[in-house]
């Protein structure tokens, strides 16, 4: 079964661990590499903006995705650094870092694929708790070039293969893409990759610019997007419970929670009640949340944004990169009409709100921030509500047969993000949130209510919603 949540839950099984990185050499040729005008994507750009803000600080930044399967036998390492520096060597976003001044400027340099190679550094025995930490420490921040490391965990008899990758040139499927390749190019050395093309995030990142670069603020949908945040007092989402005291200093250290929310019987009989409404299994969690929120602050407007994943075209969809955007997700509904009605809401205004995703939400800032009763500023933080089905990604039944799983860091919050996902039998939830006593409380009080809201859908069926789930 596919797995999933925090660095901090991934509990390897310890064994000979290898670590595989950037050589001196490839390192040397990142610092010497030329300079590149294309510009950072705008989630890259926003990213890397927290990131030297935290080295002004003097801390650390990062988000890191790590990617953990195992396979038979014993590990041949030469093979499989030859298949990770394929890997790395095909996709450009590894390929490029980002040079950061005091100035609020950068510039990004790009390697030629031939300068980088990788080696292999043997560890030892290791238990599987310290292995956890040491990858994590060994895989640098975003403002290094080499923020991407590969482990080998020799079991004797099996072996599991670690990706551990900065957010900044990777998201979670990006990290399928990459543990797929490395098994493929290491179980068949004769493989061509270049057989089956992949696309540039180079050309990618210029493609979004150019394109954001041609709206203006009366363009449809910056307006439709100024709509819906003018609808909620010119502001953006906001968590509907306190995360800190009205004077208390703001939070960027988090804490995280990690629950089922259904289980067994009553994951699947929630999803069969999404079915018998008409609606995706993502409509059903935003009509559950919508109705957690209506429970806990009275409204019948839910707002909240929800990432998207921007490829575009089958070559993209096997590239490495930071894909990302927001779907802003906006409906009014009746508490009273029942779970099919609230669903079906959702379900058409998650359609409406992945044409606006088109359009980063940073550029739509960028065109109103200075109109009068828009009061959404560079910078900005929202909650973030995020649904994934495991069982629907690429490759999946290879990876449930590899104990494929992955993880992320805790990193920073200043808000809530909350990542809903569908394994084969149940339906959980990790969230990051401000480390703070009161977010904790608001987070325990907000679970518990959605967690009775799905409950009461997957057992009363398409109608009213319990009114003691509160």
């Amino acid at each position: 079964m596919m797995q999933s949540g925090l660095i901090e839950d991934w509990r390897p099984k310890g064994g000979r661990l290898t670590i595989i990185r950037p050589s001196e050499h490839a390192r040397a040729a990142a610092i010497r590499a030329r300079t590149d005008s294309t510009p950072p994507s705008f989630q890259q750009d926003a990213y890397l903006a927290m990131a030297r803000t935290a080295k002004q600080a003097g801390r650390r930044f990062d988000r890191l995705i790590l990617c953990a399967f195992t396979l038979p036998g014993a590990p041949d390492i030469a093979a499989l650094v030859a298949a990770t520096t394929a890997v790395v060597r095909r996709h450009d976003a590894f390929h490029s870092w980002f040079e950061l001044d005091d100035a609020a400027g950068m510039q990004r340099r790009v390697l030629e694929p031939a300068d980088i190679d990788l080696v292999a550094d043997s560890w030892g025995e290791i238990d599987g708790l310290l292995i956890s930490r040491i990858v994590q420490r060994v895989t640098p921040g975003p403002t290094s070039w080499d923020c991407f490391s590969f482990g080998i965990i020799d079991h004797g008899g099996s072996f599991t293969v670690v990706v551990a990758c900065d957010h900044l040139n990777t998201d979670a499927v990006s990290g399928c893409i990459i543990s797929a390749e490395v098994v493929r190019l290491y179980l068949d050395p004769a493989a061509r990759p270049a057989d089956v093309p992949v696309g540039s995030y180079r050309e990618y990142c210029e493609r979004e610019r150019a394109q954001a670069a041609e709206l203006v603020a009366h363009s449809p949908q910056i307006t439709e997007w100024a709509d819906r945040i003018r609808a909620n007092g010119g502001r953006l989402p906001s968590f509907p419970l306190p995360l800190r005291e009205p004077d208390a200093q703001v939070s960027t250290s988090a804490a995280s929670d990690h629950r089922v929310l259904l289980s067994g019987p009553l994951a699947d009989a929630f999803e069969d009640e999404c079915d018998r409404a008409g609606v995706r299994l993502v409509a059903g969690v935003f009509a559950a949340a919508a109705y957690a929120d209506y429970h806990l602050t009275g409204r019948t407007r839910y707002f909240n944004l929800s990432p998207k994943n921007t490829r575009a075209g089958a070559a993209e969809h096997r590239t490495v990169g930071w894909y990302a955007s927001l779907i802003p997700i906006d409906f009014e509904f009746d508490p009273a009409a029942g779970f099919a009605a609230t669903a079906q809401r959702a379900d058409a205004a998650f359609t409406a709100g992945k044409w606006l995703s088109n359009v980063s939400l940073h550029r739509v800032v960028e065109l109103l921030e200075a109109q009068e009763g828009f009061h959404v500023r560079r910078g900005w933080v929202a909650p973030m509500l995020s649904f994934l089905d495991l069982r629907k990604l690429p490759g999946a039944e290879l990876f449930a047969a590899l104990d494929f799983s992955f993880f992320g860091s805790r990193g920073t919050s200043e808000e809530v993000y909350t990542w809903v996902q569908r394994t084969d039998d149940m339906i959980w939830a990790a969230s990051l949130f401000p480390d703070t006593p009161l977010a904790g409380g608001a987070m325990t009080r907000y679970c518990d209510v959605l967690t009775r809201v799905m409950e009461s859908i997957a057992r009363a069926g398409t109608g009213p919603i319990a009114r003691d789930v509160a």
